[in-house]
């Protein structure tokens, strides 16, 4: 299942009115996971409502995450979920972006997913859309709200 949606704003809209209300600002967010390791967001887009620049904080080192192409763009709602051995972490990973745009209406697309990321090498292991609703076991395994084990 994967979950695209559009919205459509009927009011008058150009171009330039959404290009200058979609920038990107500087805005440390820090989210402790427990007490060595926090996910750290270095900027937002008010205007997409999402945090965007994520690195992990190990130690008070605080390292980028590696992402591959297919994570590029995506920012977050500030979604996380801990595994019990502490060394993942579930994030969302949102897309928004307007891609179509008129003087009468803009349509905002929104693509949803979400990653696992290996917390001691800073780096996205596995990206997911349809099963970003699952939860930890006490195996540390990402399982579905269907009970598969989606990763191991």
């Amino acid at each position: 299942m994967i979950l695209i949606i559009f919205i459509t704003c009927g009011n008058m809209v150009s171009q330039k009115h959404h290009d200058g209300q979609n920038k990107t600002i500087k805005k440390d967010t820090l989210i402790a996971l427990n007490d060595n390791v926090s996910l750290y967001y270095a900027s937002y887009n008010s205007n997409m409502k999402l945090w965007y620049n994520l690195h992990i904080i190990n130690k008070k080192k605080k390292i980028k995450v590696g992402k591959g192409s297919e994570f590029n763009g995506t920012g977050s709602e500030l979604f996380s979920r801990l595994s019990p051995n502490a060394k993942y972490v579930v994030v969302d990973g949102i897309i928004k972006e307007y891609v179509h745009e008129s003087a009468k209406d803009s349509t905002l697309h929104e693509n949803y997913t979400c990653a696992i990321i290996d917390l001691k090498k800073a780096k996205i292991i596995k990206q997911m859309q349809q099963d970003c609703d699952g939860s930890w076991n006490k195996k540390n395994q990402w399982v579905s709200s269907g009970g598969k084990v989606v990763f191991k």
